[in-house]
């Protein structure tokens, strides 16, 4: 299939589609995770351009959910007794659809929630917006190179607002357990968390809002990663500069501009610990 945008169109395409293919049940399961499934080519009517077109909407349209220690996305059906989802790390590999009952779950149910509380612009080409911008041969060699300067000793916490489907873990910047992400887009989020399962902690949010509502705190971070396409008041990119403890990376593709903050932060730490000695009465 050519890749574009994904559109609710095309979720309802998917769920006229899945009504009416013949689910085939998968018998090796059915003592420990009963489900069934439509599969290229055996399936009638179901080609390979069906499942990828059918892998994009459940991971723009999704939700992560967990099995035992593993993180998928998976899409409910509109009344809520199915829920589908793929096994494949790239779209175009994927060549069957599972559908399983949502009156199961297996494990401890603790995935991050992408859901957000409006439809994002960026939610339609997620699923194509990887293919469409990789990253250069050197980029990764090269803005670790640049980060080493601000760089401590243990892996840096970083910040990622405006994070889309999590280019710094993609290109090894930072790694999940020490990352944190906010975008408004669900789609951007559930691409991230497909590929990064044990990603730390997930915010479904604008990054305005984000900063407005200070849910970071001072000095939380090494690092904070900002989009350039966030427009931000003077007020809040000072709060932004707060929020790091060593450096606030600027994005704009695979441009990154460093600003090392780190005389500010300590500066601003030792000051903290003055008010904190002062006597008080």
């Amino acid at each position: 299939m050519s890749e574009g945008r994904i559109t609710k169109a095309d979720l309802e395409w998917w769920l006229e589609f899945a009504d009416t293919r013949e689910w085939t049940f998968a018998s090796t399961y059915a003592q420990t995770a009963p489900h069934d499934y439509v599969v290229q080519g055996r399936t009638p009517g179901v080609t390979h351009d069906d499942i990828e077109l059918a892998a994009r909407v459940i991971h723009t349209f999704g939700v992560p959910g967990k099995y035992y220690s593993m993180t998928k996305i998976y899409l409910v059906s509109p009344d809520g007794k199915y829920r589908w989802w793929t096994e494949d790390r790239r779209f175009t590999d994927a060549t069957l659809v599972n559908r399983g009952t949502t009156a199961l779950s297996y494990g401890v149910q603790n995935a991050p929630s992408t859901t957000t509380e409006k439809d994002s612009p960026y939610d339609e080409i997620a699923a194509t917006w990887d293919a469409e911008h990789p990253p250069a041969p050197d980029e990764s060699g090269r803005l670790k190179e640049a980060l080493s300067t601000v760089r401590g000793k243990y892996p840096p916490h970083a910040l990622d607002l405006g994070c889309g489907t999590g280019r710094v873990l993609d290109l090894g910047i930072s790694v999940p357990t020490c990352y944190a992400a906010v975008d408004s887009s669900r789609a951007m989020l559930n691409t991230l968390v497909r590929k990064h399962p044990t990603v730390a902690a997930i915010y479904p949010m604008d990054v305005r809002d984000a900063i407005d509502t200070a849910v970071f705190a001072p000095g939380q971070f090494d690092w904070v990663f900002l989009d350039a396409a966030v427009e931000l008041t003077a007020e809040q990119r000072s709060r932004v500069t707060e929020v790091a403890r060593k450096a606030v990376i600027d994005v704009d593709g695979d441009s990154w501009t460093i600003h090392d903050v780190t005389e500010a932060s300590t500066a601003r730490t030792l000051a903290f610990a003055d008010e904190m000695r002062r006597p008080r009465g």
